[in-house]
This record gives C-alpha cells, sequence and structure tokens, in this order.
C-alpha cells in the first residue's frame, strides 16, 4: 500500500476537524444556516473586480498578499505574526486580495485569524478582498468562510471529485462567492475551465509532494489566452524577476506567503517585487 501524499494526509485530518466543527453545539450545519439567514456575515465585495485593480498602469499584475504563519514544507515562517496588522499593511501596499491560511495543524491558522483580518481592513476605502485559504470538501466550510468575512474561497481540483467539485463551486456561487479554482497541470486546467471558472490559480507546487516547478504557470498560459478568465500563479514567487515573466506571459496576479511573511519592510518589498508605476 502506497504512502499517503501530503495532500492526502492533510485531507484527513480537515475531515476530522469539519466533523468536530459540524457536530458542536453553536456551529452545527443549520446553527452557521440560521446566522447566515439573520445577515450575520459582512457584506461581500466582488473577488473578480477587485482582482483587476491594483496601484500599478492598466497592464500591470495584482498581488494576492498571503498570511501564512508556516508550511508542512518549510516548518514555522513567521509564528509571532499578527494577522490583523499583517492585513493593513498589505490593504496598504495595494495588495488586492488577502489570502489568509485557516489550516490549523500544518499552517497554523484558523478562521479567528480571518475574521480579524477582515475587521482589520474593513473601513480602508476600497478594501481588498478577503480569500479562505483551505482544503475545502464541504459545503460547510463554505458557509463558516462566508459567515466568517470572506469574500472568496480556494477548491483545490486535485482534492476533489468532478461531481464534488461542481456542487461546491455552484454552492459558493450561491451564497455570492465567486471561488479561487486551483489547478496544477493540463488536465486540471480542463477541468476547471469546464467548470466555467473565472479565476483559475495555477499552483506551482505539486500538493502531493510539496516540489515547486516554476515554469507549471507558464506552461498553462495559453489555455486561457482569449477566455475572459484572471489568471493567477501561486507558490515560490519571492522576486522581481519571477514576477515580470508571469506579467509578460499575461498573468494577471501572484500569490505571495512566504517571501512577504519572511520580509523586514513588507511595503517596500511589495513595491519593488511589484514593480508598480
Amino acid at each position: 500500500m502506497s504512502k499517503p501524499s501530503i495532500l492526502e494526509k492533510i485531507y484527513a485530518q480537515r475531515a476530522k476537524d469539519v466533523e468536530l466543527a459540524s457536530s458542536t453545539p453553536g456551529t452545527l450545519p443549520e446553527d452557521i444556516d440560521v446566522y447566515l439567514s439573520m445577515n450575520l456575515a459582512p457584506p461581500l465585495i466582488s473577488f473578480v473586480e477587485r482582482l483587476k485593480q491594483n496601484p500599478g498602469s492598466t497592464s500591470s499584475i495584482s498581488l494576492m498578499a498571503e498570511i501564512k504563519r508556516a508550511s508542512p514544507s518549510k516548518g514555522p515562517i513567521a509564528m509571532k505574526i499578527n494577522p490583523a496588522q499583517q492585513a493593513q499593511t498589505y490593504a496598504r501596499a495595494g495588495a488586492s486580495v488577502i489570502s489568509v491560511l485557516t489550516e490549523p495543524s500544518w499552517f497554523k491558522g484558523s478562521l479567528l485569524d480571518m475574521r480579524l483580518v477582515r475587521q482589520a481592513i474593513d473601513s480602508l476605502p476600497n478594501r481588498p478582498a478577503v480569500l479562505r485559504k483551505d482544503f475545502i470538501f464541504d459545503p460547510y466550510q463554505i458557509a463558516e468562510a462566508r459567515l466568517f468575512g470572506a469574500d472568496t474561497i480556494l477548491l483545490i481540483v486535485a482534492m476533489l471529485q468532478a461531481n464534488q467539485l461542481k456542487n461546491l463551486y455552484d454552492y459558493a456561487l450561491k451564497l455570492g462567492m465567486e471561488p479561487l479554482v486551483e489547478v496544477n497541470n493540463a488536465k486540471e486546467m480542463e477541468v476547471a475551465l469546464g467548470l466555467g471558472a473565472k479565476v483559475i490559480g495555477v499552483n506551482n507546487r505539486n500538493l502531493h509532494d510539496f516540489q515547486v516547478d516554476m515554469g507549471t504557470t507558464s506552461r498553462l498560459v495559453e489555455m486561457v489566452r482569449e477566455r475572459d478568465v484572471v489568471l493567477c500563479a501561486l507558490s515560490g514567487i519571492s522576486n522581481p524577476k519571477d514576477v515580470q515573466t508571469y506579467k509578460d506571459e499575461g498573468v494577471r496576479a501572484v500569490l505571495i506567503g512566504e517571501a512577504l511573511m519572511r520580509a523586514e519592510n513588507t511595503s517596500d518589498f511589495i513595491t519593488e517585487l511589484l514593480g508598480w508605476s
């Protein structure tokens, strides 16, 4: 029997986490539905439209800035980070989206992190969209995301069966959230396009072995060239050259986590990375 991949291990743990949350009084699925029906979730903005806006020129590339304390491949990255303060820094530096890792075991994140991020940026003019970055396989997690202030959620093609992916995508749309659909190869890109996804992220990191290949995004660009899709490059991006390469190829946004979490002066680093002018 083959050893489970990192993705399979994370999925198994998340299944246990969701089972616990969804069977706890106060956070039962019917409780979450009632909270949503009471309009307790904060107002949404359009993820797609916000992603197309950035401080640069019209042809510039947008930033999805990530809050990530740790990862399975790197271990601790920035364990003492304050997510609310980091979110304000990202927003003021021009990020279009703030991605918040809410997975607790490997990434050391939480839904509370995301809620505080949302509250910290809520009063800013033209605030960034908030992305719940997690391993989502159940509509319950999407309802949670909406309640805790997310404008969008991540759906990972590699982790989901086709019918499961479609059901989750449709449910997110029902709640007003256009998901970020993540792919890692041409076959998965075809699935995402078949779904009608408007925002597709190409993960340069293979989630089964966590190896990074920066050419992954470049190889898939042509598949969306003439389509109304915002293509994003995810993972491994750490310098202006990476960003410029993707921009030249027609990529519309980059998701950067670790490099921003490790930066000594986050705002200056963002300006240098993105080359906004």
